[in-house]
């Protein structure tokens, strides 16, 4: 957490400032691909964390969109985060709402069933577009 290139946001609570609901950290990367020559920018979500009365309000849902703006800005290639599988929650936010898909690295993608198994964990990204539209930057939904 105190290495100088990571990059948090940090959510307050409107009505105090000074009551911290949750963050989000990250850095911009360069990642593997599953082309040896290629290597891909990389907008990683290292984690999220929420106050337990700030779970369930659109609050993770809403940093995380704020790092696809970050990452589109930067004109980084994809937003990418590590999940465990036993968090269902966070992977159903990410993939059925957010529009994450397993990215080409991760386990269940790049091995075969039995091998993936072995992991406790999947990769999961998402394109970033740079398309401007009304002086915001997207992602691709």
């Amino acid at each position: 957490m105190r290495a100088p290139e990571m990059r948090y946001l940090v959510a307050r609570a409107a009505s105090n400032p000074s009551e911290l609901k949750g963050f989000l950290s990250f850095q911009m990367l360069h990642e593997e691909t599953m082309d040896d020559d290629v290597m891909a920018q990389a907008a990683y979500c290292f984690e999220v964390q929420l106050v337990f009365s700030a779970r369930g309000r659109g609050l993770g849902e809403f940093l995380m969109r704020l790092l696809e703006r970050i990452g589109s800005y930067w004109h980084m290639d994809k937003v990418m985060l590590t999940v465990f599988k036993a968090n269902k929650g966070a992977f159903r936010l990410y993939t059925e709402k957010l529009g994450f898909t397993l990215d080409e690295i991760s386990p269940g993608a790049c091995l075969s069933a039995l091998r993936a198994r072995r992991f406790d964990y999947e990769i999961l990204s998402k394109p970033c577009n740079h398309q401007i539209e009304n002086g915001s930057v997207l992602c691709k939904q």
